[in-house]
């Protein structure tokens, strides 16, 4: 029920990081209670970021419940997920984001005046748009889907995997061939190259197999001159 009052998926919002912890919740010591929402959202954030190599921030402007459906249907075809977020806490997450437990009671103390090039994006209503690969072209079709929402719903900065992403790095990014496509391109090339480099080996070997063998031919033909030669 939580997770529906949130926007968040439970099933895939908050899977192997927080059973991890449950199952080990003895042992923690948690800024907030361990059974409190604040403490749920926390590692639900931490499961978001960790398990999703693109994470796109989008400010929400008063979306009716009609819209806010469609377009969490429109980006789930695309691949990915909206999860709204409690700034504040996306905040305590990402200043321990390199912490194993960020909702730890000394961790949260210990770097709580840490920041994060993403504190610049968690201002007013926002969500979070989450793809568990990183592929540029996911961001030119959200860029389609959003396109509609206007002022509702629109990127303000994102997650690409560690790397903080401005509006104009995006723009350039989603332009870019994605990681399959390069490394497809990448074998294309060094198939190129291989077959250049194996002629030119095998046009090499057959020229010294020529002089070889005219060399001994040579030879052959005129001994008494290699003979003279010698004296």
């Amino acid at each position: 029920m939580l997770g529906k009052i949130l926007g968040l998926n439970t099933k895939t919002s908050v899977p192997s990081i927080t059973s991890r912890w449950y199952a080990t919740a003895v042992k923690r010591n948690t800024f907030k209670p361990l059974d409190s929402r604040k403490t749920f959202l926390i590692d639900s954030y931490a499961s978001l970021m960790r398990h999703n190599q693109l994470v796109l921030f989008a400010h929400r402007n008063n979306l009716v419940k009609n819209d806010d459906d469609l377009f969490r249907s429109q980006i789930k075809q695309l691949g990915g997920e909206l999860v709204v977020i409690n700034n504040s806490l996306m905040k305590v997450y990402l200043r321990s984001e390199k912490d194993e437990d960020p909702a730890d009671a000394q961790t949260t103390l210990k770097n709580k005046r840490n920041k994060h090039p993403l504190f610049s994006v968690l201002n007013g209503p926002t969500a979070a748009i989450a793809f568990k690969e990183n592929d540029p072209s996911k961001i030119k079709q959200l860029y389609k889907v959003l396109k509609a929402a206007k002022e509702k719903l629109f990127v303000v900065g994102a997650k690409v995997d560690d790397d903080f992403y401005s509006l104009d790095k995006l723009d350039t990014y989603k332009d870019l061939p994605s990681k399959p496509e390069l490394q497809a391109q990448l074998v294309g090339l060094l198939n190129i190259l291989g077959g250049y480099g194996l002629t030119r080996t095998l046009e090499s070997a057959s020229n010294v197999l020529h002089l070889t063998l005219k060399s001994h031919h040579d030879n052959v033909e005129n001994p008494k001159t290699e003979q003279e030669e010698s004296k």
